[in-house]
């Protein structure tokens, strides 16, 4: 269980640093946000820094320093800025397509459920094994729906929009796609997320896992050195898939051999 605890905290890490960037370099992109709300862009070009460093702030003290405190703004944080999105008018894909970003610290903040007397500012340690079932089970079930929105939203943007700079990503490497070929790829991804849901599978996690990791370094590949970031922000969409992963084997599913011994024991 030690192991789900580290990359759990891994992706919500780079997920916070690489958004955090964004911050400090004024991303213009930011400001159709801050629209919503009616905010000059000359007051948005001011707070984007100061977001920025709270957000890297809250990255590096989920790396080393997690707690219930820290975890419920995370949670609550990639929530809102997911929200803007369709706030903003971009459509709902975009939420759902950061199921990376708020499922790890919720996942976080499950695993530490039975963890008694822990408060809200004190350290969550990683440990061997669990005393209980359930927050095992809760976190599973936290990271296998966080993953499927992930596939889904982003196989919406394909599907459903037919989005240019998918086609731009891939014409970077030298894959020139139709938009047949595009929107085949998005059912492709939408049909995997749904299956996420009925079907537990490693070799089909870990296929996400590496999937993710190339199809968002496409980013820096297609743009400029800081699109590094957007790849970087989006590790929730490679460490939260290993923590599945590692999650399954330590509960000893039928694919990984059987139960371990900190399973609850039957009450006499």
């Amino acid at each position: 269980m030690a192991t789900v605890h580290y990359l759990l905290r891994l992706a919500c890490a780079w997920c916070f640093v690489g958004h955090g960037f964004w911050g400090l370099y004024q991303k213009p992109a930011w400001l159709t946000f801050y629209d919503v709300f009616g905010v000059p862009h000359d007051w948005a070009l001011v707070t984007m820094p100061m977001i920025g460093f709270v957000d890297i702030a809250c990255g590096i003290a989920v790396l080393f320093v997690p707690c219930r405190g820290l975890l419920v703004w995370l949670v609550f944080w990639a929530t809102f800025t997911a929200l803007l999105r369709p706030m903003a008018g971009l459509g709902w894909w975009e939420f759902f397509e950061r199921g990376g970003n708020y499922a790890p610290p919720l996942a976080l903040l499950a695993l530490s459920y039975d963890q008694v007397g822990l408060g809200w500012f004190r350290v969550i340690r990683a440990r061997a094994t669990s005393v209980r079932v359930a927050p095992v089970k809760n976190a599973e079930w936290v990271l296998r729906v966080g993953i499927a929105l992930l596939l889904i939203g982003h196989g919406g943007f394909a599907a459903w929009q037919q989005k240019p700079l998918l086609i731009e990503h891939w014409a970077a490497v030298g894959v020139d796609l139709h938009v047949n070929e595009l929107i085949a790829i998005g059912w492709g991804e939408i049909a995997v997320g749904c299956a996420l849901l009925v079907v537990e599978s490693v070799p089909l996690m870990m296929a996400i896992a590496v999937w993710k990791v190339l199809t968002e370094f496409l980013y820096p590949i297609a743009g400029t050195w800081v699109d590094v970031f957007e790849w970087v922000e989006r590790g929730g969409g490679y460490f939260a898939p290993l923590a599945l992963i590692a999650l399954w084997q330590t509960q000893g599913s039928p694919r990984s051999g059987p139960a371990p011994a900190w399973r609850e024991p039957a009450v006499s």
